[in-house]
């Protein structure tokens, strides 16, 4: 187990339908299945919050509306938020979007009331994804929300799938495929 499931941060407020191409990161990135996070954490929201990429710090927490990451499944706006270890609070997420974001290894909570006003962009917030509480550290608001299910918090905790498999070949190294030498 690699990550805690209790964060806290700012915050950074969106609203409703923010869709994963030319809002979590520009379509043609996502076309060209550009996956390296040198590359793509510049261009996080930028379409959204053209200062966001300046403003995001490590351990920051989205908060948004409904139907937050709607349209095409491109996971590459995941890849950026993993890089920067950001999480997500919102009021509801396509199941597709849902299973991206966890697959890479970004926490996510859904059912936050919608319209939030109890956070506003540059917030300190903590998240306990595993009791499913969020708490305003500005005003000392909190509240309660669906908690993140064991099995995912369990492909959080490990960095995504590909930190689950890698687990799992450390287990099992009989698995692994022999490398061929270089010709």
């Amino acid at each position: 187990m690699t990550h805690s499931l209790i964060r806290s941060g700012r915050c950074h407020v969106f609203g409703n339908d923010i869709p994963l191409d030319d809002g979590l990161i520009p379509f043609d990135m996502a076309i060209q299945r550009i996956d390296d996070p040198a590359r793509l954490v510049p261009e996080l929201f930028r379409m959204m919050d053209p200062d966001f990429p300046r403003r995001v710090q490590p351990g920051d927490i989205i908060i948004a509306g409904e139907n937050f990451g709607c349209g095409k499944p491109h996971f590459q706006g995941f890849i950026a938020m993993a890089a920067l270890g950001l999480s997500v609070v919102c009021a509801s997420m396509p199941y597709k979007t849902l299973r991206g974001a966890i697959s890479k290894g970004v926490p996510v909570l859904t059912g936050l009331p919608a319209p939030c006003e109890a956070f506003r962009t540059g917030d300190r917030v903590a998240v306990d994804f595993m009791r499913g509480a969020i708490s305003n550290l500005e005003n000392a608001q909190c509240l309660a929300l669906p908690p993140l299910s064991p099995l995912l918090a369990d492909t959080v905790r490990r960095g995504g799938t590909r930190g689950m498999l890698a687990a799992w070949l450390n287990e099992h190294p009989n698995m692994r495929v022999p490398r061929q030498p270089a010709s």
